[in-house]
C-alpha cells in the first residue's frame, strides 16, 4: 500500500449528539489533503498522515464524532521522511526500491522504541486517537526476514503491546498482518487488506484484476479472523481508475461481509459510503490573491446564494496552483467568478478535462480571453456586439428580480450559443444573436455586464434570479438545506453588543456610563438573550481609564450576572487590522486614521494578549465562577487569520463578527448580503448576521437615530427568502445619546413584534457551523441524515415536498413562511423522509422556543403527543393538523385557537420551558 499519507476516515458519534458506533460502518483511505473537512464526516474512522494534517482538522474531526488515527509505516521508512536521517545504519536491513525506502530491523528494541517515541507518541499527543500500522510484511524483502519471519512477527507483537500499554484507548488497525501471533489479535481493532477483486500496480501505474487464485489465498488468510474474531471489522481496499463503477464495487464487497473502500491508485479520491453521501460542496474559484478571498465577488455576492441552496462553498484562488486531486468525489460543481483578469489557462485546461453533466462548471463575471477558459463556456463564438442591443426570449426573472436596466452597448465580448437554455437573447444592430446568460448540460455562464446592475459606491443589483440560475446550471437535485435563520419555524432573533464605549459618559442627567444606560434601558427592559462583551483596555484598572475602572468593572459584573446575558471578549486593545498580527500586509494609510489598535502605552498588539489575555482577564475579574467567557467578538476589520481563529477555537470559544450585511431599499439588496461564514483553511469565521449601528449612522457621525433603518434591512432579508435572522448588533456607545437610545428601543420593539425565536448569538453560530462542518447522507429509501459538528435543527425543503412525519424520526413539523418551507428537526440523530403530499396527523407549525423532545404515536384513533420546549421567554406553540387536543399532564399552559381557527395555540404565561402531553383528534 502506498506510504505517502493514509487517511482513514472515521466519523464516530460526536459529543454533540451522535452515539459512537461499536464498529465502523464506513472507512476511507485518503492520501490527499484537499478534501473539504465536511466531506470527511460521512465516514466512521479516519487515518491521516501526521505531516499533512493540521491541528484544526484533528480537533474538528474529533468534535464532529470522527476518530482520527495516524498512518505509520512499521516495516520501512521512506528516504523523504522527516526522521529518515535519524535512522542509524545498523537499523536498516535493506531497501524497497519501488518506494525509495529502507526496511527497518523491527527486531531491534531501539527501532521499536524509535517508532513508539518518534512516530506514535507525537501523534497521540497532538490528538490522534489510534494508529494504522502499514508495511508489516516489509521484512520479507530481506534475507533476515525470509530466514526467520517468526521473530519479526513477535517483535511487531511487542510493539503493538507497547502501544496499547501506553495508550489503552487507542484504536489499532493493521494492514494484513496475517502473520501476527494470536496473542495480540485481541488488541487489534480492525484488519485491513488490499486488492480483493481489483488491484493497482504502482510500478507500472496500472489497474489490475485480481486472479481467482490470489483471492482464494487471501480468503484463506481471512478465515481465522472470520471464525475466531467475528467482531473485528475486515476492511477491503480495492482500486478503480475512474469512480464510475465505485458504487457497484463497494456494494459487492459489502455483500461479502467487508467494509469497502474504493479509490484510485493515488488514494486521493474519496470512496462511496453506505448510506450514500450527498455532495453539497462547491468549488468556488476567484481571481484575487488567496488572502483577499473575502473581498472577492465570488464570496461577497455568491456565498449567501450557495449557502441558502444548501451548498457549502470551498474557495480557491486562481492564482494558486490548480487542485491536484479529483473533483467528482466531493463537489457538486465548480463556480468561477472572473473580476481582475488574473485568469489561469492551466487551471481552465485542468477544469476542462473534468467538466461534464455530473461536474458542471459555471462562469461568472468578465468574459475570459484565454482559449482554455473560453472552452468552459461551450460557446461557438465570442465577440463584441454592435450597439445598440435589443432583447427577447428573456427568462421571467431577467430585469424583474432587482436591477431592471439591461445594458444596450456592452464593450466586452459576449457569447453566441446554438444549443443551450438561454436566459437572455440579445440582438445586435447588425442582426447577430448573443447570449450573455445561459445554462447548458455541463454548466452555464453569466457574463458582465449582464450579471449585476451597478450603482454608485459599490451598489449592485442582480439582473436575474441567481438562485434559480445556479440551481439550473449546477443541475441540483432536491435535497434538504441546513438552515441558520429559523428555529421551530420562526425567525431566529439574536442581540449582541461590542464593548466599544462602555466607559463613555452618556448625555443624560448624572452623566452615567453608557453601559449603565444600556443595562437599565435595554438589557432589563428587553429580557431577550444577549451576548455582551468588554474591551479589557477600557475597563481594566491597568488600562487606559483607571479612574473609571472600578465603576466600569462593577457594571460589567452586574451585566454578566444577568440570566439573559452570555459573556464575550472584545479583545484587549481592539485591533483594527487582524492580518498584520500574523505577518500579513499593512493596510493603506487612508484606512489608519484610528491607528492600528487602541493606543495603549508601551504595547504592540499580539494575538496572545488580545485573545488569551483578554479572556483570562474577564474570567478572573468580571464573570461569575460558573459563567466563563463563551464568545469572542472580532474587532476592527474583523478579518482574522488562521492563527487567530485557531486560538479562539482552542479556547473552546465561539468566534463571531465581520461580514457586511446591510441591504437597504436605496442600496444593494441581495448583492448587499454576505454569506454566513468565511472559511480559512479548516477554520471558520462566523459573520455577524446583520451589521451594527456604525454602518447606519455614517460611522457614528450622524444621524444618530440612523440605526432604526436596520428594520428595513430585516424586512429585505425576509422578503428575499429569509436570508438572515433578525440580528440586533450595536456598541455600548449607542447608550450615550437619546437619539441612538430611542432608535435602539424602536428596533427592539420591532423585533419583539415579529414571529421570532430568540437565541443566544453562540447558538446561532453553532447552527452556522453545522452547515459547514457536516456531511449529509441519504438512505436507499430516501431518508436524510446528518453527521458532523452539531445536528441541524432546521432544514429548508422544496415547496413541492413535505416531511413524511410517519416515516421520519425526530421531525416535529414544518412551517411555510417567506416563500420557504422550514422543517423542524429534534434530537441528535434525526432522519427526514420527504413526501409529495402532507401526511395526516398533528404537527408543530411553529414555536418561540427550541423543541427538545418530540414523540407522536397513534392509538385507538387518537394521536398521542409528547412535546418539550425550552426558550428565553414564555413559551408559545402553534399546533396544526388537529381539530381538538386535550392536555393530559399538568403543563402550565393555556389552550386557544388562532384568529382563523385553523391552528391550536398553547401558551404559558410565565414559563420559558414546558413539557406537554396531548391527546389529539
Amino acid at each position: 500500500m502506498s506510504r505517502t499519507c493514509l487517511l482513514f476516515i472515521t466519523l464516530l458519534a460526536s459529543s454533540f449528539g451522535f452515539s459512537a458506533p461499536s464498529t465502523p460502518h464506513n472507512v476511507a483511505f485518503y492520501y490527499g489533503d484537499e478534501a473539504p473537512i465536511g466531506s470527511l464526516y460521512a465516514y466512521d474512522w479516519v487515518v491521516l498522515q501526521q505531516d499533512r494534517t493540521s491541528d484544526a482538522r484533528l480537533d474538528l474531526l474529533d468534535k464532529g464524532g470522527t476518530r482520527p488515527l495516524t498512518y505509520i509505516s512499521i516495516g520501512e521508512m521512506a528516504r523523504s521522511h522527516r526522521y529518515y536521517r535519524q535512522l542509524k545504519d545498523h537499523w536498516k536491513l535493506g531497501k524497497n526500491t519501488a518506494w525509495q525506502s529502507s526496511v527497518l530491523d523491527i527486531n531491534n528494541p531501539a527501532v521499536q522504541q524509535f517508532i513508539l517515541d518518534k512516530l506514535v507518541a507525537p501523534a497521540m499527543e497532538r490528538g490522534f486517537q489510534g494508529v494504522f500500522m502499514d508495511t508489516l510484511d516489509s521484512h520479507l524483502l530481506t534475507d533476515q526476514g525470509k530466514e526467520d519471519p517468526a521473530s519479526f512477527a513477535e517483535s511487531q507483537a511487542r510493539l503493538i503491546r507497547a502501544i496499547k500499554q501506553r495508550y489503552p484507548s487507542a484504536r489499532l488497525i493493521v494492514n494484513r498482518g496475517f502473520h501476527l501471533p494470536e496473542s495480540v489479535h485481541p488488541l487489534i481493532d480492525a484488519l485491513a487488506f488490499e486488492s480483493w477483486r481489483n488491484g493497482y500496480d504502482a510500478s507500472r501505474d496500472q489497474y489490475t484484476i485480481v486472479s481467482d487464485n490470489d483471492r482464494e489465498w487471501l480468503g484463506g488468510q481471512l478465515t481465522h479472523w472470520r471464525e475466531e474474531h467475528p467482531a473485528v471489522p475486515l476492511i477491503a481496499i480495492d482500486y478503480a481508475g475512474r469512480g464510475d463503477n465505485a458504487d457497484d464495487q463497494a456494494r459487492r464487497l459489502r455483500e461479502e461481509g467487508f467494509i469497502p473502500y474504493i479509490s484510485n491508485g493515488a488514494l486521493n479520491r474519496l470512496g462511496p459510503t453506505q448510506p450514500a453521501t450527498v455532495k453539497r460542496h462547491v468549488l468556488v474559484i476567484h481571481d484575487l490573491p488567496t488572502e483577499r478571498m473575502d473581498q472577492s465577488a465570488a464570496h461577497r455576492r455568491l456565498g449567501i446564494i450557495l449557502e441558502r441552496l444548501g451548498l457549502v462553498p470551498v474557495y480557491r484562488s486562481a492564482q494558486e496552483p490548480h487542485p491536484q486531486e479529483p473533483l467528482e468525489d466531493r463537489y457538486a460543481g465548480v463556480v468561477i467568478w472572473w473580476e481582475t483578469g488574473n485568469r489561469s489557462s492551466d487551471l481552465c485546461q485542468w477544469l476542462g478535462g473534468r467538466q461534464s453533466p455530473t461536474m458542471p462548471v459555471i462562469t461568472f463575471g468578465q468574459a475570459p480571453v484565454e482559449t482554455a477558459c473560453r472552452t468552459l463556456l461551450k460557446t461557438t463564438r465570442l465577440a463584441v456586439p454592435e450597439a445598440p442591443l435589443s432583447f427577447n426570449s428573456l427568462h421571467p426573472s431577467v430585469g424583474q428580480y432587482e436591477g431592471g436596466r439591461l445594458p444596450t452597448a456592452p464593450t466586452s465580448p459576449l457569447p453566441a450559443m446554438q444549443s443551450s437554455n438561454t436566459w437572455i437573447t440579445a440582438t445586435s444592430h447588425d442582426g447577430r444573436k448573443f447570449h450573455p446568460v445561459y445554462t447548458f448540460d455541463s454548466g452555464g455562464a453569466a457574463l458582465d455586464p449582464f450579471v449585476l446592475e451597478h450603482g454608485p459606491d459599490d451598489q449592485a443589483f442582480w439582473l436575474f434570479n441567481p438562485f434559480e440560475f445556479l440551481r439550473e446550471a449546477l443541475r441540483l437535485g432536491t435535497f434538504p438545506a441546513i438552515d441558520s435563520t429559523t428555529e421551530s419555524g420562526r425567525r431566529i432573533l439574536t442581540a449582541h453588543i461590542d464593548g466599544d464605549g462602555l466607559i463613555s459618559r452618556a448625555e443624560f442627567p448624572g452623566s452615567p456610563l453608557s453601559a449603565e444606560v444600556i443595562r437599565k434601558q435595554i438589557l432589563k427592559q428587553f429580557p431577550l438573550p444577549h451576548t455582551v462583551s468588554v474591551i479589557e483596555a477600557e475597563t481594566s484598572p491597568r488600562g487606559l481609564y483607571p479612574d473609571v475602572s472600578g465603576e466600569a468593572e462593577a457594571l460589567a459584573r452586574q451585566m454578566f450576572e444577568m440570566d439573559n446575558v452570555e459573556v464575550a471578549s472584545h479583545t484587549y486593545s481592539h485591533p483594527f487590522f487582524w492580518q498584520i498580527l500574523e505577518g500579513g500586509p499593512a493596510p493603506d494609510l487612508e484606512f489608519t486614521q484610528y491607528g492600528y489598535s487602541m493606543n495603549v502605552p508601551d504595547y504592540n498588539a499580539n494575538l496572545d494578549r488580545e485573545i488569551d489575555g483578554s479572556v483570562s482577564y474577564i474570567n478572573d475579574r468580571l464573570t461569575p465562577p460558573d459563567k466563563p467567557v463563551s464568545v469572542f467578538l472580532w474587532t476592527g476589520d474583523a478579518r482574522p487569520g488562521k492563527r487567530a481563529l485557531a486560538k479562539v477555537r482552542e479556547l473552546g470559544l465561539i468566534n463571531i463578527n465581520g461580514g457586511d450585511t446591510h441591504p437597504m431599499p436605496y442600496d444593494s439588496e441581495l448583492a448587499g448580503v454576505w454569506p454566513d461564514a468565511r472559511p480559512v483553511g479548516d477554520e471558520l469565521q462566523v459573520y455577524a448576521p446583520v451589521m451594527n449601528e456604525n454602518v447606519y449612522t455614517n460611522l457614528w457621525t450622524g444621524p444618530f437615530y440612523g440605526f432604526r433603518n436596520v428594520i428595513d434591512s430585516f424586512e429585505i432579508l425576509e422578503a428575499k427568502g429569509r436570508l438572515k435572522p433578525v440580528g440586533i448588533y450595536y456598541h455600548f456607545y449607542s447608550g450615550t445619546r437619546s437619539e441612538s437610545l430611542n432608535a435602539l428601543k424602536e428596533v427592539y420593539q420591532y423585533a419583539r413584534s415579529q414571529s421570532v425565536t430568540p437565541l443566544f448569538l453562540s447558538d446561532y453560530a453553532k447552527r452556522v457551523q453545522s452547515q459547514y462542518y457536516s456531511a449529509m447522507t441519504v438512505t436507499g429509501d430516501g431518508g436524510y441524515q446528518w453527521r458532523g459538528i452539531g445536528s441541524p435543527s432546521t432544514v429548508r425543503i422544496s415547496r413541492d415536498r413535505f416531511p413524511d412525519l410517519a416515516r421520519s424520526e425526530g421531525v416535529a413539523g414544518y412551517n411555510d413562511v417567506a416563500e420557504q418551507r422550514f422543517v423542524h428537526l429534534v434530537g441528535a440523530e434525526p432522519m427526514l423522509h420527504l413526501s409529495p403530499a402532507p401526511t395526516k396527523g398533528p404537527y408543530v407549525e411553529s414555536a418561540n422556543a427550541v423543541i427538545t423532545e418530540w414523540q407522536r404515536n397513534q392509538a385507538s384513533g387518537k394521536w398521542l403527543l409528547k412535546i418539550a420546549l425550552q426558550g428565553h421567554q414564555p413559551v408559545s406553540l402553534r399546533l396544526a393538523g388537529a381539530d381538538h387536543c386535550k392536555i393530559t399532564n399538568k403543563a402550565p399552559v393555556q389552550q386557544s385557537r388562532d384568529a382563523n381557527a385553523k391552528r391550536l395555540v398553547f401558551s404559558s404565561a410565565a414559563n420559558d420551558r414546558i413539557r406537554l402531553e396531548l391527546e389529539c383528534s
